[in-house]
């Protein structure tokens, strides 16, 4: 195939030789002359739409009709002749081209001034090419594949009518907002049988842009143009537009460009590139249907490229209705299996078993019937590796330092409560002790630390609130006897410790227990030592502790007391059913998981 008559006559044989010529013959120009020039102001201006290099689009008010319409002008002031026929010429292909996607043409006239114009259609919608680079959601990509073969059709009307686009790009179609596709910008399209006339300052996009259309002998944008466009050869045919629509293809499915952008754009179209998107983005997964149909649209040798659009766009729409080429699935899936097989066996690392993974699940993907490929996803999903991924170490921390923050908002109710009992100390010591501000002074420094860990990340405060706890202990020790109120207080904070998920050298492993002991026996081998006075005394008739910070009454002194041992136990009470609480939430994630997975690997 090589221009539109033969599109027309091998896509519908049906039709009578008298059809075939009628649609294969050019169409006139528009003659100026006999454009009418209307009396009054028919168009009231309101706002302008866009402009390109030759001339630009207005929103207008038709005020016979009384609708809103697109009105394209000449931006130059005293347009040349050449310019004008141009302009008249991109109406008159538009006007021939009646179909859906195509914007329909409604008038053409001059204005006030003289200067020609012709309204269309006003649109509402989004391009293709905004919608590649916002629209993200799952069900974009259906949706664009189902526009894409919308677009196929419509260049191939053209294409029957002897028309060849010659610029098709993402900026040049627009989905609108409830459900049209169209298919702007016929401003350099080749009509076959006429000559192209003088298209040598023909910019069809915004000067600026690298998506812009090239001027000159070589007619298109950098990007999408076929290697026959590049070369600037007279005869390229219906097939320029099908290499454009397998760039557009290639972007949706990537959501990258085929070429590199700009002007090196030419030189990667005549030496070629790898059109598979499955290679460019191996972390998409792109249907092998699809992934063949970029390679065979963008050919560099035309004569092996998909002979035409209608092709091209079937072939998507088939695929979006369901049919696969199941020959082909099925010798991907051995691929990929036997890579995934090779990787499992080359060890157990982190990135062989990353390739294990995706490999075996794009071979389940494409043949969900080969056992082998379930089998391999079976064992990687069910048995974890010997070392630990990078990617999963990130994740454990983060849970730490979640789990932090909540022990760490645990710690501040705790250390409230104890801030709580200072009035009971105060009664119970002697007069004028100094007991008392010191260790509320203590418990403040401690509270600081806690609050300070629910808002930061707290990776490392616990080696200090560590250590203020000690302290407090071993005050404690000193001045209520090393047996007498410590050991049940060290006890707590061995738990609490012990169960953070701390990454301090100095709250890890034996620190969780010796941190602790020492705050209670340190005071006491002191004592032992007469380096303090002593608190701590055994006699024939039993064990006398002298707490040299009690100084109140025996009935005060033992309310106090039962108070502290109620307080105690209420707290161990509540840190052991939070325990509980987390370790019963992380083995339902786990069992779940595994259940989960289980359901997914056939037995």
């Amino acid at each position: 195939m090589s221009d539109g008559t033969e599109v027309a006559t091998e896509e519908d044989p049906t039709r009578s030789d008298g059809d075939r010529a009628a649609a294969a013959a050019p169409a006139p120009t528009p003659d100026p002359e006999s454009i009418p020039r209307p009396h009054g102001e028919r168009y009231k201006v309101l706002s302008r739409l866009g402009k390109g290099g030759m001339g630009e689009v207005m929103a207008v008010r038709d005020q016979v009709i009384n609708r809103e319409v697109a009105l394209k002008r000449i931006r130059k002031a005293n347009p040349s002749n050449k310019l004008l026929e141009r302009f008249m010429r991109e109406a008159g292909i538009q006007g021939r081209l009646e179909h859906p996607a195509i914007v329909p043409l409604y008038d053409m006239g001059y204005d006030a001034s003289g200067a020609p114009y012709f309204t269309m259609k006003k649109l509402a919608g989004t391009t293709l090419a905004k919608l590649l680079e916002t629209d993200h959601t799952p069900f974009a990509q259906q949706r664009l594949l189902r526009a894409f073969s919308e677009v196929c059709l419509a260049v191939e009307f053209a294409h029957v009518r002897g028309v060849i686009h010659r610029d098709l790009k993402p900026d040049n179609i627009v989905l609108g907002d409830f459900g049209e596709v169209y298919v702007l910008d016929w401003g350099v399209a080749k009509v076959v049988g006429e000559p192209d006339g003088d298209l040598a300052d023909v910019n069809s996009g915004a000067e600026d842009s690298e998506h812009a259309t090239m001027p000159g002998t070589v007619i298109g944008t950098p990007g999408f143009m076929s290697p026959e466009q590049v070369r600037g050869l007279a005869d390229v045919d219906a097939r320029t537009d099908v290499y454009a629509l397998g760039c557009i293809l290639f972007q949706i499915l990537t959501r990258q460009m085929l070429h590199p952008a700009g002007k090196a754009a030419l030189a990667t179209a005549l030496s070629g590139l790898d059109a598979r998107p499955s290679v460019r983005t191996p972390d998409r997964s792109i249907p092998p249907e699809l992934d063949e149909l970029c390679v065979l649209a963008t050919a560099l040798d035309r004569e092996k490229r998909i002979a035409t659009a209608r092709e091209l766009g079937e072939r998507v729409q088939r695929y979006l209705d369901g049919d696969r080429d199941l020959a082909t699935r099925k010798k991907l899936a051995t691929e990929h299996l036997t890579k995934a097989q090779a990787a499992f066996a080359a060890g157990d690392g982190t990135e062989q078993r990353r390739v294990a993974m995706r490999e075996a699940a794009s071979a389940l993907a494409l043949d969900p019937e080969l056992t082998a490929a379930a089998e391999l996803v079976g064992r990687l999903m069910l048995e974890p590796p010997r070392t630990t991924p990078p990617e999963v170490k990130a994740q454990m921390l983060e849970d730490d330092v979640v789990t932090l923050q909540s022990s760490a908002r645990v710690g501040v109710f705790a250390y409230l409560g104890f801030l709580a009992f200072t009035p009971l100390i105060w009664w119970i010591s002697p007069p004028g002790s100094a007991y008392v501000p010191i260790i509320a002074g203590v418990i403040v420094l401690n509270l600081g630390l806690c609050y300070a860990g629910t808002r930061l990340r707290p990776l490392g405060l616990e080696s200090l609130l560590a250590i203020g706890n000690a302290i407090l202990i071993a005050l404690l020790a000193h001045w209520y006897s090393p047996f007498f109120v410590a050991p049940g207080l060290a006890a707590m904070s061995a738990m609490a410790f012990g169960y953070s998920p701390t990454r301090s050298v100095v709250t890890q492993s034996f620190g969780t227990i010796l941190i602790p002991a020492a705050a209670v026996l340190v005071p006491f081998m002191l004592e032992r030592l007469d380096v303090v006075e002593t608190t701590t005394s055994v006699r024939a008739d039993g064990i006398l502790m002298h707490a040299q910070a009690i100084g109140g009454d025996e009935t005060t002194v033992l309310v106090v007391a039962a108070l502290y041992v109620f307080a105690l136990v209420s707290s161990a009470a509540f840190m052991a059913s939070r325990m509980k609480a987390r370790e019963r939430r992380a083995k339902r994630d786990l069992f779940l998981q595994a259940w989960q997975l289980r359901q997914l690997v056939a037995r």
